[in-house]
């Protein structure tokens, strides 16, 4: 018979293992439980591409979140649901997200998590009511504290395996965090099968947790991604249409330039129930008949409006990074080149213009590599200053554009970007709900769909009078002028999509934005672009001589008027993503000098002044 003291070093033993297979067990069961949550977010069968390299992969970071726990409460079971609750919360918002803005979770929203201030809780809190999020807390809370007092110690007191586990799970996190190289190994593309234009079919593969781990760690190499020189030596000696013209009669003196991004900004005439807006929106249709104008295509819907910004400052398309998904965050350098840099080498002062804070999605930061002298934001904007609905009001807007024109002694880029119009629709506490209540629907719209269409047409029809009220003010004025505008996205208006569809049939991620250019000297033509294109056409109607770079823009752009067929358009998209990214890193114009030395970029552009 064994003593007493083996039969407790038996009993230790047995503890012990016991405790060890409690632990993995759990783990496997937190492996599995975020693959299925992974599946539904995405609307996949539970073990849809189960184990693959992401299945195994994608949960690593929760099980080190879990051990982390489980080392700090010294409660197994405690650990392993709040582990499981945050797990669904993560998996939750990336449905949602799915459902309004049709992408998943990114480490762009993660980024913002990391970095909240005021501007980024009420944009979240927009979307989930704050006595939710609270019931929700009090009550993980109190789910919390009846389990640490039931359950008993993982851990004896002062245990090294105790303090192990937690330095072992906190500097995994937190290398995890920033992207350290084993993180770029693990969670590379290749094993992945990351697919960078398709971030829905990347989860898919890789799962949300993988998807966002791989994105972090490669926005760190995204501006060094290697350059491909043959297509852009293919494009530059490709013929094509020679360049139309968009100068002023020579003479006229510079004018001033105010750019409006107008914060979700369509034309609701597209809609296949709606006849057209040309009494809602009046100005918007004076304008397309009176100036350069149409429609552009955006790289985004619903949402990520820093996108479509980006393309129309520096030119500069997003499919030539396919790995960004948010630029100014992920291309940060002294230096960005655009249109806003050429206009400042000409004379031009430079002022950016946003009623939001200013740290939102690092514009502070952006702006000033972009080449703004002045960022006003939504500090500088009166105490007083209107609100209508949630945001600042484009009339607010429109007052700070006016008073920076009045006080420029210089010709003068005003680059404003509106935010009234951004959602949430529903639940928005408009200033004159008797004028929403009198907007007309669409055949068909009921219920949410209806509040939503009326709450987003209040919003862009105060964005349309304000634009015209602006335009009224640059004719008054009596200095040449260009007003250019154009919407950022399709908003989100989930409902109003569902009930009613477009007139071409197509879904709302590929439908297009108006846009024109109205002034001194602009003559009405009716044009189809890009928005990496805009600033090309914004310098030649402005009479500024066009850089390298936005001389291939303009032939891009002709080229693709021609309407070519499907390879030579690819052949044209890929000759300009090569370039633009030789743009960003200041090589282009010595390979465009010497294709020009060559003779063989036959048709140049016209824009001297």
């Amino acid at each position: 018979m064994k003593d007493s003291r083996s039969l407790s070093a038996d009993k230790q033993v047995s503890w012990l293992l016991f405790r060890i297979g409690a632990v993995v067990a759990l783990c496997v069961a937190l492996w599995f439980a975020t693959w299925v949550m992974d599946r539904a977010s995405i609307k996949l069968a539970w073990f849809a591409y189960a184990w693959t390299y992401g299945f195994f992969v994608n949960a690593i970071p929760v099980v080190m979140v879990f051990l982390l726990l489980l080392a700090l409460f010294n409660r197994a079971l405690l650990a392993f649901i709040v582990t499981l609750l945050l797990t669904l919360a993560l998996y939750a918002i990336n449905f949602l997200k799915l459902k309004y803005l049709r992408i998943p979770v990114t480490f762009s929203d993660v980024y913002v998590l990391g970095n909240l201030h005021v501007a980024t809780l009420k944009l979240l809190l927009d979307y989930v009511k704050a006595w939710q999020l609270a019931a929700v807390l009090l009550a993980a809370a109190g789910i919390g504290a009846v389990l640490a007092w039931l359950e008993h110690g993982f851990f004896r007191r002062r245990s090294v395996t105790r303090a192990a586990v937690a330095l072992v799970a906190a500097g995994g996190l937190v290398s995890a965090g920033a992207g350290v190289g084993w993180v770029g190994r693990i969670y590379a593309y290749d094993p992945l099968r990351v697919a960078p234009y398709a971030p829905v079919l990347t989860q898919a593969h890789a799962g949300l947790i993988s998807s966002i781990l791989s994105a972090d760690a490669m926005r760190r190499y995204t501006a060094n991604a290697p350059v491909d020189v043959a297509a852009a030596n293919a494009f530059l000696a490709m013929a094509t249409p020679p360049v139309a013209s968009l100068a002023p009669a020579a003479g006229v003196v510079r004018p001033d330039i105010v750019v409006i991004q107008s914060e979700s900004f369509f034309d609701p005439g597209i809609l296949k129930d709606l006849a057209n807006t040309d009494a809602t929106l009046p100005n918007l249709h004076r304008a397309l008949a009176a100036g350069v104008g149409g429609t552009m295509d955006p790289p985004t819907f619903g949402g990520s409006t820093l996108r479509t910004e980006f393309e129309v400052l520096t030119g500069v398309p997003m499919a030539a990074y396919p790995q960004v998904e948010f630029p100014y965050l992920q291309i940060v350098q002294p230096v960005i080149p655009g249109f806003v840099r050429i206009l400042r080498g000409d004379g031009y002062d430079a002022v950016a213009i946003h009623p939001n804070h200013r740290t939102f999605w690092n514009r502070d930061v952006a702006f000033k590599e972009i080449g703004f002298q002045r960022f006003i934001s939504k500090s500088d904007f009166p105490a007083d200053a209107r609100r209508d609905g949630w945001y600042l009001s484009d009339e607010a807007l429109t007052d700070q554009v006016i008073a920076t024109l009045d006080k420029a002694s210089a010709p003068t880029l005003v680059f404003a970007i509106s935010i009234e119009a951004h959602g949430p629709y529903l639940d928005d506490p408009v200033d004159d709900p008797a004028r929403r209540a009198a907007i007309p629907l669409p055949d068909g719209l009921h219920g949410n769909a209806a509040l939503e269409y009326r709450n987003y047409m209040y919003h862009i029809q105060n964005a349309d009078r304000q634009m015209g009220r602006l335009w009224q003010f640059l004719v008054k004025r009596g200095r040449p002028f260009l007003l250019v505008f154009y919407g950022d996205h399709l908003p989100a208006l989930t409902h109003v999509y569902a009930q009613t569809g477009f007139d071409d049939g197509q879904p709302g991620p590929d439908q297009f934005v108006p846009w024109f250019i109205v002034g001194t000297g602009v003559e009405p033509r009716t044009l189809h672009i890009e928005s990496w294109m805009l600033g090309s056409d914004i310098l030649r109607m402005a009479g500024v001589p066009l850089s390298p770079y936005y001389q291939q823009v303009a032939r891009a752009q002709s080229a693709l008027a021609a309407k070519p067929d499907a390879q030579q358009q690819d052949a044209i998209q890929q000759g300009v993503n090569a370039l633009a990214q030789m743009h960003l890193r200041g090589t282009v114009d010595a390979l465009v000098a010497r294709d020009d030395a060559a003779g063989r970029n036959n048709a140049h552009v016209a824009a001297e002044r």
